[in-house]
């Protein structure tokens, strides 16, 4: 008995995960099966197989409907808005966790109010700043504007990790002579790679999927990103199941590209200093 419960255990915990994997990666597949087919075929059959692969619909959704311009946005805006967070949370995580310095907490405090604030309530008084500063219709505009409400969970999980460092490393650097800039940037930042990582994981993909910032800020259609031109797309192109599909497959692709290459340094990000 005693072997038979633990093996029933984890037979049902394996066999939820399956269930949840298969539900949430099955409409995935349909959708990529379907921008493989034509509009026609996708009437007759729903959920037919794509035998002969048809691949029009991707020249389609990138020619016609400017999807490789909105692709080229949405990279230039979610890789600018990780540097800069990171050129940012970094050394001031490292002043929050390692130095001394008067009212420290409260200031980090202070950050965390901005995990607090929703973007709903800030949308108008940030659209007329930015119009007065001619950042409406930029890409630098969402840049700055998503850099800066990324950096308060980018400083939280990089002080949180930064924390559980031993101050032996911290200690023999200045002793040897180093200054903290030498100590960030020789010490400090090499061993923070995996929460780096987990950083860079998680504010590309937010940025990536980011809606209500290009909304209001990126009105003009030579800077939209992808989740805007994916909602024009979709009224364009609503009838032509195929294009859209091939639209979408198109738009989640580089997430999942992202998340397979660093998912090794994204797991050791998220469960670093667990065992401590």
């Amino acid at each position: 008995m005693s072997t038979i419960a633990p093996l029933r255990t984890r037979t049902s915990a394996y066999g939820a995960l399956v269930f949840m994997s298969l539900v949430s990666v099955l409409p995935l597949i349909w959708v990529w099966l379907t921008s493989l087919r034509n509009s026609q075929d996708i009437a007759e059959d729903p959920l037919g197989l794509p035998w002969p692969p048809d691949f029009s619909s991707y020249t389609r959704a990138w020619t016609e409907a400017r999807f490789g311009d909105y692709l080229l946005n949405s990279v230039i805006v979610a890789v600018g808005t990780v540097l800069l967070i990171t050129i940012v949370a970094v050394p001031a995580a490292y002043a929050l966790a390692t130095l001394r310095l008067p009212f420290s907490t409260p200031v980090f405090v202070l950050f965390l109010v901005g995990l607090m604030i929703p973007i709903w309530s800030i949308v108008i008084p940030l659209f007329f700043q930015l119009r007065d500063l001619g950042l409406v219709n930029t890409r630098t505009g969402a840049i700055l504007i998503e850099a800066a409400l990324g950096l308060p969970f980018g400083i939280f999980l990089l002080r949180a990790f930064l924390r559980e460092m031993p101050n032996e490393l911290l200690e023999a650097a200045r002793m040897d002579g180093a200054g903290h800039i030498k100590t960030m940037l020789y010490i400090v930042v090499p061993l923070a790679r995996p929460a780096l990582y987990t950083l860079f994981v998680f504010q590309f993909m937010w940025s990536w999927n980011e809606l209500v910032i290009p909304l209001f800020f990126l009105q003009d259609d030579a800077v939209r990103t992808l989740p805007i031109g994916l909602t024009f797309f979709q009224g364009r192109f609503t009838s032509d199941t195929a294009v859209l599909a091939a639209g979408t497959t198109m738009a989640a692709l580089p997430v999942l590209v992202v998340y397979l290459i660093f998912n090794r340094q994204f797991v050791n990000g998220l469960t670093a200093g667990a065992t401590k």
